[in-house]
């Protein structure tokens, strides 16, 4: 990834590759990682509307769509900056959808309460009072529970999706019983758990949760991911993750 061109005078986004993708991303919030890659590989195929929660530029949708997605994507930020880069990069890859400004600690009204086959979430990590704030209020929103917190996450995703659809998110391993209590505290059954490491034998620094409403109460844990062999270099699987939805 590397930026291309800013935009605005004081440079407040800048144009970034992500293989054949060019998305437009603030320059001090929250900038898109391999996160978005793994978390668009796990999400299951869905045949009809997605929701982002917390969409930030919007590369997810992007990524769902070079897998075969046709949406249409809603896309909802709080952050009127990143959701203005989300409608551009919209309108840049021909995405069809709608991009909302929305605090998602307050039902949504929009998209329609049931109308979504996938919701998808790389949301906030951090629980406020826990760890140093970033200085800019965007990254810290993006990064700590502030404008989302983790017991909002749960009856959003719920309220937008019908019997048997899908929720698919990234989650921190150490707080995997909060997900899961709030998953099936929503009816939200969580259905499949792959944990990321970064090498083999190193602990597990991200969790990937597919949960489906109203499903039967079974969940399948797949092998590990593995981030990284020799030096720095990508395995196999993730190499094959980004030729897929990045191009070569």
């Amino acid at each position: 990834m590397g930026a291309e061109q800013a935009r605005g005078g004081a440079a407040a986004t800048s144009l970034d590759r992500l293989g054949r993708h060019l998305l437009e991303q603030p320059v001090s919030g929250y900038r898109f990682s391999i996160d978005s890659v793994l978390l668009a590989a796990f999400a299951p195929a869905a045949a009809g509307p997605v929701a982002d929660l917390g969409a930030g530029c919007g590369v997810l949708c992007l990524l769902l769509a070079a897998r075969g997605l046709a949406g249409p994507f809603w896309a909802l930020e709080i952050d009127p900056l990143a959701a203005a880069c989300c409608e551009r990069n919209f309108t840049r890859a021909g995405l069809a959808g709608r991009v909302l400004v929305h605090d998602l600690s307050q039902p949504t009204g929009q998209p329609a309460p049931g109308s979504c086959a996938l919701v998808i979430a790389n949301p906030p990590f951090g629980r406020p009072g826990h760890g140093r704030l970033p200085p800019q209020p965007s990254r810290a929103r993006a990064r700590h529970e502030l404008a989302l917190p983790a017991a909002a996450l749960w009856p959003r995703a719920a309220e937008l999706l019908p019997a048997r659809g899908r929720l698919a998110l990234c989650w921190p391993p150490a707080r995997l019983p909060q997900a899961l209590a709030g998953l099936e505290a929503h009816r939200l059954a969580p259905k499949r758990l792959r944990l990321v490491h970064g090498r083999e034998r190193a602990a597990a620094k991200l969790a990937l949760i597919e949960a489906v409403k109203d499903g039967r109460p079974q969940l399948r844990v797949e092998p590990p991911l593995i981030l990284y062999g020799q030096g720095q270099r990508h395995t196999a699987e993730v190499e094959a993750m980004y030729r897929e939805l990045c191009g070569p």
